[in-house]
C-alpha cells in the first residue's frame, strides 16, 4: 500500500515511521523540503518500507491512504485547494483545532476539524484517526506494556477498515469510534488529555485506553 502523509512535523514523521517498519511505500510532502528529506532518510533506515520526498500533488494523487499530518487550518485549507484530487480518496484527518494557548478548541460543540474538513473537500473519504495518540506513543508504538490504541471516527465503514487494517499493520490496537460526528469528542478527549499531560508532567508519554471486562472484546 502506498501511503501518503502531509507534514514533517513530530506526527508526520512517527507515523512515516511506523509504516515504514511496516513494509509499506510512504509518499512525503510538505513545505520544508530539506526536513522532509531527513524525514524520509530515517523513515526508511534500516526498514523493510520505503519513504519517498514529493510535492502535496503527487502525494495525494499517488496515495492509497492520504493522511493529514497538519495542523488543522492548513489542513482545512489544503482540503479545499486539493478538493477535486481527494474525492474518492481515504483521507486521514489526525489534527486538532486546538486555540493558540492549548486550553481550548476553534471549533464549537456542534462540529468538529473532521467534519469542517470533510466539508471542504466534498466526496472524500474522511476518517479521524491518530489524534488521541501522542507522537512519543505513536512513535513507540506502545504504553503501559502494551500496543498503543487508535481511535478511529468516520461515516464511510470501508475507508474506516482499510485506515484500521493499516494501523493494525504497524502493531497498533485499532478501536472503531463510531459515526464522524464523534470526532466532537475525540477532539476534546485530546484537549483534556494535554491538560492532564501538563498538571501531571506526563512529557507526552500518556494515552487513553478502552479496558474491557473481556480483553478478548476488543480482538474483533
Amino acid at each position: 500500500m502506498t501511503v501518503s502523509i502531509i507534514g514533517a512535523g513530530t506526527m508526520g514523521q512517527a507515523l512515516a515511521r511506523r509504516f515504514t517498519t511496516a513494509g509499506e511505500t510512504v509518499l512525503l510532502a510538505s513545505q520544508d523540503s530539506g526536513k522532509t528529506a531527513k524525514v524520509a532518510e530515517e523513515a526508511a533506515r534500516g526498514v523493510n518500507g520505503t519513504a519517498e520526498v514529493v510535492d502535496v500533488a503527487r502525494a495525494i494523487s499517488s496515495g492509497d491512504v492520504v493522511i493529514f499530518a497538519t495542523w488543522y487550518p492548513v489542513t482545512r485549507d489544503l482540503a479545499a485547494r486539493h478538493a477535486a484530487a481527494l474525492k474518492g480518496k481515504v483521507v486521514v484527518d489526525i489534527s486538532n483545532p486546538f486555540n493558540e494557548s492549548f486550553d481550548g478548541l476553534t471549533t464549537d460543540a456542534s462540529t468538529s476539524a473532521a467534519e469542517q474538513i470533510a466539508a471542504a473537500a466534498p466526496g472524500a473519504r474522511l476518517v479521524k484517526a491518530f489524534n488521541t495518540t501522542f507522537a512519543p506513543v505513536l512513535a513507540a508504538g506502545e504504553i503501559g506494556g502494551g500496543p498503543a490504541e487508535v481511535l478511529l471516527a468516520g461515516d464511510d465503514e470501508a475507508a474506516k477498515a482499510a485506515v484500521a487494517d493499516l494501523a493494525r499493520r504497524t502493531g497498533l490496537t485499532v478501536i472503531d469510534a463510531g459515526a464522524l460526528s464523534n470526532a466532537r469528542t475525540l477532539e476534546r478527549m485530546t484537549l483534556l488529555l494535554v491538560e492532564l499531560q501538563g498538571r501531571y508532567g506526563l512529557a507526552f508519554q500518556a494515552a487513553f485506553r478502552l479496558v474491557p471486562g473481556d480483553p478478548a472484546a476488543t480482538a474483533a
